[in-house]
């Protein structure tokens, strides 16, 4: 009965959001924020819960993992689960909708061209505006290659090599890893300043696309190789999906009239490759390659994770208590370094998925579980927090729209897709402790975006005028 009810709930919700996906692409035509936010919404929440309970209700004999921690649970709280979701998207689509949004007369958008037009000057964008971005681009791109440069060569350094820095990535993504047994202190920053070398790629390609020429090109080559360095290195199969498929997604629709069927078989490639990966980071660090299945229970437990966690939410609370708002604000100071932080007589404060992998899995280092955003706000003051949360991410979601609308072109659909990616990232990675640090290439991205937004602004008002 509780299995047929939560079905149907689901199933109800999921035609809801498909339909607003579907209206919201069709009026902007753009693979914004919002596009994002839902889509990872609808597969954390809605479809692989849809999945999880048919699985468990007709091969209850043959779970492991996050299908047998969903099976364990009572059956109130598949109720429960099933009301937070209700409860937190309808939150943020309102918020969504109701955040005023004004619109320039004056300013077209051409969705079959992925454009900005103006009804002044045509499709003009004149050789001063687009040297303007090129030196930005080129500049932002220099700074961060630079840092992230910098850092990598710290860090091979200190592992013995650029090969033993690989081959020690998944050694150093293990949960609950201690970086200074293999790093110095004192150079443990540098970790963390290795993620600005994804943000030069991003720079640098913007750059190529107004202004192709020599010495762009050769930065590009080396930002390419300095972020696939960083990749292996830190930031796991995720962070290369995520990497690759900006770029995919903006070659499918430059190059293809009907890119959302080349889209669609991507992603279900890049989800079988979710194994290969794991197993080749593996291999790399220990040599031999471990049992690993591609089945669909092995596929289903690498997304459940979020809902699981919901499941057990209640009881997580129970046991460790609420965490008050912390962890919205702990990466404040988590992201200063041991040796500064101890010069104050500070030290790191505690994350909130410690408390949720110790819940799963003890103190076993094979893999912490991370906080998704559901689970993140009801850990803070219950439901309150939750409604708050998904109200502010609806403001902040059509905040990035704006920034998206001004800025996206068919040619730079890959920035449009850095940005948009951030809401898809923060569903079931919402730890803002691990965000911050290891994606803060998205926020320098975004922070470009916004820079350039209000030189579009200016240009338009310059425009109007004449």
């Amino acid at each position: 009965m509780t299995q047929s009810i939560t079905l149907i709930a689901y199933s109800i919700l999921l035609c809801v959001a498909v339909v607003s996906l579907i209206k919201t692409y069709k009026k902007s035509g753009i693979l914004n924020s919002f596009v994002f936010f839902q889509s990872a919404f609808l597969v954390y929440y809605v479809i692989i819960p849809i999945i999880t309970i048919l699985i468990i209700s007709f091969t209850p004999d043959n779970l492991n993992r996050s299908l047998l921690r969903a099976s364990q649970v009572e059956s109130i709280s598949y109720y429960y689960a099933c009301l937070y979701t209700y409860i937190s998207y309808f939150a943020f689509a309102l918020f969504y909708k109701i955040t005023s949004s004004k619109v320039n007369k004056n300013t077209l958008y051409d969705k079959t061209n992925n454009c900005e037009k103006t009804e002044k000057n045509g499709d003009v964008e004149n050789e001063y505006y687009k040297i303007s971005k090129y030196k930005k681009s080129l500049k932002w791109g220099i700074i961060t290659l630079s840092f992230g440069l910098f850092a990598e060569i710290l860090v091979s350094i200190s592992l013995g090599g650029i090969f033993s820095a690989i081959a020690m990535g998944e050694k150093l993504r293990a949960y609950g890893i201690d970086m200074g047994t293999y790093i110095p202190q004192n150079r443990l920053f540098s970790v963390v300043l290795m993620v600005s070398s994804l943000a030069s790629t991003y720079f640098f390609v913007y750059s190529y696309r107004l202004k192709k020429g020599f010495i762009v090109s050769i930065l590009l080559i080396i930002s390419i190789l300095a972020s696939t360095f960083y990749l292996f290195i830190n930031a796991g199969r995720l962070g290369i999906l995520l990497f690759l498929m900006t770029f995919f997604i903006d070659f499918s629709f430059r190059k293809f009239k009907r890119p959302f069927i080349i889209i669609f078989f991507s992603m279900v490639l890049f989800v079988l490759l979710l194994g290969t990966l794991d197993d080749l980071f593996f291999y790399l660090s220990y040599g031999y390659v471990k049992e690993s299945s591609t089945s669909i229970y092995s596929i289903v437990n690498e997304f459940a994770f979020p809902y699981v966690n919901l499941l057990n939410v209640q009881s997580i609370n129970d046991i460790y208590g609420l965490r008050w708002g912390t962890d919205y604000f702990t990466w404040i100071i988590n992201i200063v370094p041991t040796s500064i932080l101890s010069l104050f007589g500070l030290s790191k404060v505690t994350t909130g998925y410690h408390f949720i992998t110790d819940y799963f899995i003890g103190n076993s280092a094979s893999g912490g579980i991370p906080t998704d955003i559901l689970t993140l706000g009801l850990r803070q003051f219950g439901v309150l927090s939750l409604v708050l949360q998904s109200a502010i991410l609806g403001i902040l979601c059509k905040y990035f729209d704006k920034v998206i609308e001004k800025i996206h072109s068919k040619e730079y659909y890959f920035m449009t897709l850095r940005i948009s990616s951030i809401m898809f990232i923060i569903v079931p990675y919402a730890d803002l402790d691990s965000f911050i640090r290891n994606r803060y290439d998205m926020i320098l991205v975004l922070i470009f975006a916004i820079i350039i937004s209000k030189q579009v602004n200016k240009r338009k008002k310059i425009l109007i005028k004449k």
